[in-house]
């Protein structure tokens, strides 16, 4: 299977807006009289309003996300939690969570948001020992700041410093340093969970993760018992003028100096300025197109981008995307602050063997190999989970099943060690097949897999899954 990836650069996109689609900007505005200074200024706007919307998808979810999961004043068990705090989620996320797109149904999350500007975090991570878990942490542009896992740095466990870039204050001796290139960051952790049996376990070493700052070290961030809540927020992403006001916030709180030239060609529309309520209302037409073009793009990125095989969209330069804006806008409207391809995979995909989109009306089917090969020494495992297409979320069914895999009890196998999955709406009739059925939403739908600590072969791009087929019912 051969790597590629989005190397459609904004600066190849002005290329794309300036010479080969300037009739998108006039098409819209056939219904308005714009004098030549007017038109002039309205695509230039969109043209600038289309480069900040792919440049700045990913960091106004990540503002996004971290405003509502830290609007609280103490730990909740949905995994919100006050700034400099961990979150627990005391349960398996199903349909009820929609705090962000795709979660999984396979591990508990741990979660945290960090404030790095006064003075470092430590975080205290305990010894644990056969099973998947990882603390990654990424920066507001979603790049990786560390993974933290068995694969990392081992079974044991340990005090972990996190600092801003240019921090120079004292440091804990012998302690682990990493650097975040921006104030905010977002510590992600995951912790498997094999059945219901091993839920308390789980939760028991969930509790003794610890977030403290440095002036607290090493005996803070004891967690406190968090509160009872039922189900996620549900998150409000902004639009039109709305979200370049948010752009314009997250970018002056989170400045990337590598990207200064580009981020200042934006205050032409307010961004930088904090100006854009002032702009003329032949800009703010130009900027509410810019951001539907702007998300269409982003979307269709995101159901086509990198590399297909079989029907499995792969993702390979997830965490660090260098200025390669559209992957990275791409890859965080499917799954926001997607683990580095080391750490996990998941190719996802949105269509059967023949290119038609996925619809629970119709019933599939998808044959797996008894060997995936990941690292099951450091806790591997994999899954394949469903999701709504349009939103991406999970989908409410008559048998509490979300997904598939590896840890799935009561699995069928072929004789071959090989396990055939069914795919469809409605339960099959043949009572031998229920054991492997996933159900499915009644409409459009998408699967993602799931290849914890996956072995070289996967993340280099040498292993295919198998297609998934449309069947007869």
């Amino acid at each position: 299977m051969k790597k590629s990836k989005i190397n459609f650069t904004l600066y190849t996109l002005i290329a794309f807006l300036f010479l080969g689609n300037l009739s998108i900007s006039y098409a819209q505005n056939k219904s308005v009289s714009y004098s030549e200074r007017e038109q002039a200024q309205y695509n230039y706007s969109y043209s600038l309003g289309v480069q900040a919307v792919v440049y700045g998808w990913a960091p106004v979810m990540m503002d996004v996300a971290k405003v509502l999961q830290t609007s609280v004043d103490q730990p909740m068990n949905n995994g919100q939690a006050p700034i400099n705090e961990f979150g627990p989620i005391t349960r398996l996320w199903d349909y009820r969570d929609r705090s962000y797109t795709t979660p999984n149904n396979d591990t508990f999350y741990l979660q945290g948001w960090c404030d790095l500007e006064e003075q470092p975090i430590v975080i205290f991570v305990p010894e644990i020992k056969n099973r998947y878990w990882i603390m990654q942490i990424v920066d507001m542009y979603t790049e990786s700041v560390v993974d933290l896992c068995n694969a990392t740095i081992g079974e044991e466990g340990g005090y972990f410093v996190l600092a801003k870039k240019g921090y120079t204050g004292d440091l804990p001796e012998n302690v682990p340093v990493y650097y975040s290139s921006t104030r905010y960051i977002w510590l992600a952790g995951r912790l498997g969970v094999e059945n219901e049996k091993d839920l308390k376990i789980a939760r028991d070493l969930q509790k003794q993760f610890r977030m403290m700052p440095l002036n607290q070290y090493p005996n803070g961030g004891v967690q406190p018992e968090p509160k009872n809540i039922e189900g996620a927020p549900k998150v409000e992403f902004p639009a039109g003028l709305d979200w370049f006001k948010r752009l314009d916030q997250v970018l002056a709180e989170n400045p990337m100096p590598e990207d200064v030239e580009l981020v200042d060609s934006f205050k032409h529309i307010g961004i930088g300025e904090g100006s854009i309520d002032g702009l003329n209302e032949v800009q703010k037409e130009a900027l509410k197109a810019a951001f539907n073009d702007g998300f269409q793009i982003i979307l269709d990125a995101a159901k086509n981008s990198n590399t297909a095989v079989n029907g499995w969209n792969w993702e390979f330069n997830a965490g660090i995307y260098g200025t390669d804006y559209l992957s990275r806008a791409a890859i965080n409207m499917n799954s926001i602050g997607l683990n580095s391809p080391e750490r996990a995979m998941y190719p996802k995909r949105y269509v059967d063997d023949q290119g038609i989109q996925l619809n629970g009306e119709n019933t599939y089917e998808i044959t797996l190999p008894a060997h995936i090969p990941v690292r099951t020494e450091v806790g591997g495992f994999w899954s394949v989970t469903m999701y709504d297409a349009k939103d991406r979320f999970m989908v409410e069914n008559e048998i509490d099943r979300y997904k598939i895999g590896s840890m799935t009890e009561g699995l069928k196998r072929n004789d071959d060690g090989s396990v055939t999955i069914i795919i469809s709406n409605k339960k099959p009739k043949n009572k031998k097949m229920r054991a492997n059925w996933l159900p499915a939403p009644a409409d459009d739908f998408m699967l993602q897999f799931r290849l914890y600590e996956p072995e070289e072969v996967i993340y280099k791009g040498e292993y295919e899954l198998p297609q998934l087929y449309k069947i007869e019912k």
